[in-house]
C-alpha cells in the first residue's frame, strides 16, 4: 500500500512540474496509472535528495489526509461515473449504417464528450491528486467496462486538436466548436460549428453538474 502511495505521488509531482499553472491540471491520457520514475536523471544533473524526499512527504501527506476524509473515494466515485456517462452517451447514439459523414459525426460526438470530461477535471478538481484520481479510475473503468468504446475515443491524433485549442490564448466554445467542426470535415463547416458549440456547452454541463454532487471536504 506505501509502495503504490509513493509511486502515486511521485506521478503528481511530475504533473505539477509539467503543467506549471496554478489552479489547472495538466490533462492526463491513459496510462499515467503506470507511471514509472527513472531514477538518476541526466548526467550531471541530480535533484537535492533532501528537497525531493520534503516533496515527497507533503504529497503523501496530503494523500492520506484526503483519503481519510473520504475525498479518494468521493474521486474514485466520480470517475466511475464519467465512465458510465459516455458508455450511456454511446449508447443514445445510433450507429448509422451507411454515409461515412454520418458515422464520422458519431465519432466526433463521442470524443467531444471524452474531451469534456478530461476538461471539467482539469477545471474543477481542488487539486492535482484528486484530479489524479478521478482520471485513474475513469480510464480503468472504461478500458475494463467498455474496451470497444475505450479504443474508440483513444483516437490521439483527433485529441490533441482540442489540446492545442485548449492551450492557445483564444480557446473558447466557439473555438471549441471549430475544431469539432473540422474534425467531422464536410462543407457545411458554420452549422457544424454550431452543433460542436451546442454539444460542448450540453456535454460540459452534464459533466459539471456530476462533479458538483461530489461534495470534496477542504483539508
Amino acid at each position: 500500500m506505501l509502495g503504490y502511495v509513493l509511486l502515486f505521488i511521485a506521478g503528481i509531482i511530475i504533473l505539477k512540474a509539467v503543467c506549471g499553472a496554478p489552479g489547472r491540471f495538466a490533462f492526463a491520457m491513459a496510462g499515467d496509472e503506470d507511471m514509472k520514475i527513472v531514477t538518476g536523471g541526466f548526467h550531471g544533473f541530480h535533484k537535492d535528495e533532501e528537497l525531493e524526499n520534503a516533496e515527497a512527504e507533503v504529497e503523501a501527506n496530503a494523500y492520506m489526509r484526503h483519503k481519510n476524509n473520504g475525498n479518494i473515494e468521493k474521486a474514485r466515485a466520480l470517475g466511475r461515473q464519467f465512465a458510465a456517462e459516455l458508455c450511456g452517451l454511446a449508447k443514445t447514439i445510433s450507429e448509422p449504417q451507411s454515409c461515412d459523414d454520418a458515422l464520422m459525426r458519431l465519432h466526433n460526438k463521442l470524443l467531444l464528450f471524452y474531451y469534456v470530461i478530461n476538461r471539467v477535471i482539469s477545471d474543477l478538481s481542488l487539486n492535482s491528486i484528486l484530479a489524479q484520481t478521478t482520471l485513474n479510475v475513469f480510464y480503468a473503468e472504461l478500458e475494463s467496462t467498455a474496451p470497444e468504446l475505450y479504443g474508440h475515443v483513444r483516437d490521439m491524433a483527433a485529441f490533441s486538436f482540442y489540446i492545442l485549442c485548449e492551450r492557445s490564448e483564444t480557446c473558447n466554445e466557439y473555438e471549441i466548436g471549430k475544431v469539432y467542426a473540422r474534425l467531422c470535415g464536410g462543407k457545411d463547416q458554420i452549422s457544424v460549428s454550431r452543433e460542436g458549440v451546442r454539444l460542448y456547452r450540453e456535454y460540459y454541463s452534464v459533466c459539471s453538474g456530476l462533479y458538483e454532487q461530489e461534495e470534496y471536504r477542504m483539508v
